[in-house]
């Protein structure tokens, strides 16, 4: 319900939102500042209320939510609603001195001489916008180290998967068609077995950097497996991808040649674009898989394509 106080004397006014426990401020109409409280003078690093009453309730505000404030202020006015604390607006304040403070804000009618004014309390929640960003940006980290692989920094089987998902769904709704390949190191046994493990190692971050290096910036790269890497070209079709993947094999092959290192690349290439189809995870990956084994046993370092006719189809 619109709380409608007639108030008889501006000094009522103004002892009414003193008393009040939160920062407080009246405007009118137009959002001009009417009173304000000490508590609101202090939060915004004020130094007395004159400083602040009879300007545009927008010099509290940032200059890119002043004109959405503006909308809100008037639909305020016109509907009527109160908006009780915690079910307010939640924004950013600006202090006198330009930092940056976050608020909530309850908003409630008073009419005062037949004229319409809104009330606002404001209770400053800065403290917890800090945390809340320091658990949200931990929680993003922690999510990022659990979809990357620690050795590359590429995105790992999970990630890969994840977007593999989105892509069959983005097919499903949109027609949306991508490219899915599946990568295995050829000989890469040998050269652990007569390198070194260290060497080994080199050799996967030097093949990943070269991947990412050499895909779109919109394709994803990934290490799913020892010496397995995946790529998913959204919204490629297969001339595309077969460019952006004949470019990778070639890159690696003649940078580990020019390092004496005896390792080429097979890959698998599956192209999916059927929207009615209802391609699943298992079924493409297999289709992938299938064509990289094809790859190596018709003499290694190329890429084939996964047969049409492969069961791409959800189970």
């Amino acid at each position: 319900m619109t709380l409608r106080t007639p108030l008889r004397t501006d000094k009522t006014l103004a002892e009414l939102i003193e008393v009040i426990p939160d920062a407080a401020l009246i405007v009118d109409t137009s959002g001009c500042i009417v009173l304000v409280n000490r508590m609101l003078v202090n939060m915004f690093g004020y130094r007395r209320r004159k400083d602040m009453v009879g300007r545009s309730m927008n010099i509290l505000l940032p200059d890119q939510v002043r004109q959405h404030h503006d909308q809100h202020m008037r639909y305020f006015f016109e509907q009527g609603k109160n908006r009780p604390m915690g079910k307010g607006f939640k924004f950013a304040g600006i202090k006198a001195n330009g930092d940056t403070i976050y608020v909530d804000i309850m908003l409630s009618h008073v009419e005062f001489d037949g004229k319409d004014f809104a009330i606002a309390f404001i209770r400053d929640t800065t403290s917890n916008k800090i945390v809340e960003d320091r658990i949200r940006r931990e929680l993003e980290r922690e999510r990022k180290l659990a979809m990357t692989d620690h050795l590359t920094g590429l995105e790992n089987r999970r990630a890969f998967v994840e977007e593999l998902e989105g892509n069959i769904q983005s097919l499903a709704e949109h027609g949306w068609q991508f490219a899915v390949c599946f990568i295995d190191l050829d000989d890469f046994k040998l050269v652990n077995d007569n390198l070194g493990h260290q060497i080994g190692d080199d050799v996967l971050q030097k093949v990943a950097h070269i991947l990412k290096a050499n895909c779109r910036g919109s394709d994803l790269v990934a290490r799913i497996g020892g010496d397995e890497f995946a790529t998913i070209h959204a919204g490629a079709n297969l001339q595309d991808a077969m460019h952006v993947l004949e470019r990778v094999r070639s890159s690696i092959v003649q940078e580990l040649s020019a390092d004496k290192i005896p390792v080429t690349l097979s890959m698998g290439l599956c192209h999916c674009y059927e929207q009615q189809r209802h391609y699943s995870v298992s079924g493409i990956l297999s289709a992938a898989d299938q064509a990289m084994y094809e790859a190596k046993q018709q003499g290694k370092n190329q890429i084939k394509i996964a047969c049409v006719d492969a069961d791409l189809d959800s189970q």
